[in-house]
């Protein structure tokens, strides 16, 4: 653990997989929202484009506009590829839950003169708390996954703790095959504890203000 190297794995892990959840859960609950809303096939097959095409060929593509832009090896790059895998996921998982709601709640909450604000934290909140966690625990698995489009779109410059530890999953060393399973299954625990932990918390604020 004194190895810098662990550390700094440690922080972009952290980072990367925070923002991939805050975005999944920000872009995909209103994109669910709208798809839900206004049914249109070609809008289902855009949302899913980035899992019918080929990975590599997204890979080439975007380091390519990196290049482009001239941000190649950057954080950026590596949080967008983590977007493109797991966004259409989230999108899928919203919009289902949408389809299962009361069509009739933005009438019902314009009726009794309340805002959209009003509405998503007072109502659609409480009923999507078992789709946030299981956005977010997907999320976290996912991202924390990745190996290959970490390392190639992040060039080698953006470590994390799979990056780290995936020589060391191919070890014929038990131990350390085993230690670093046991190190990332622990990371995918604690991020869904800790978001679970808030969401619970946020319900009970939410409730007690009704």
């Amino acid at each position: 653990m004194q190895d810098p190297s662990i550390w700094q794995a440690f922080y972009y892990t952290c980072v990367i997989t925070s923002i991939t959840i805050v975005l999944n859960i920000s872009l995909g609950l209103l994109t669910g929202w709208h798809l839900a809303s206004k049914v249109s096939l070609w809008k289902d097959v855009f949302v899913l484009l980035p899992l019918i095409l080929p990975v590599i060929a997204v890979m080439g593509g975007l380091q390519l506009a990196l290049l482009w832009l001239h941000i190649p090896d950057q954080l950026i790059g590596v949080l967008y590829i983590h977007l493109m895998v797991t966004i259409p996921f989230s999108i899928q998982i919203f919009k289902n839950r949408f389809l299962e709601l009361e069509k009739g709640i933005p009438s019902l909450v314009k009726l009794f003169n309340g805002s959209k604000q009003t509405m998503w934290i007072f109502v659609y909140f409480p009923l999507l708390g078992g789709s946030l966690y299981t956005v977010v625990l997907l999320t976290t698995v996912i991202s924390l996954s990745q190996y290959a489009i970490t390392a190639f779109i992040g060039g080698g410059l953006i470590p994390t703790i799979t990056t780290l530890l995936f020589p060391y999953l191919q070890s014929s060393n038990f131990y350390i095959v085993h230690t670093s399973v046991f190190l990332i299954i622990t990371m995918i625990g604690l991020f869904a504890l800790s978001i679970r932990f808030i969401i619970s918390i946020f319900k009970k604020v939410v409730t007690s203000l009704l």
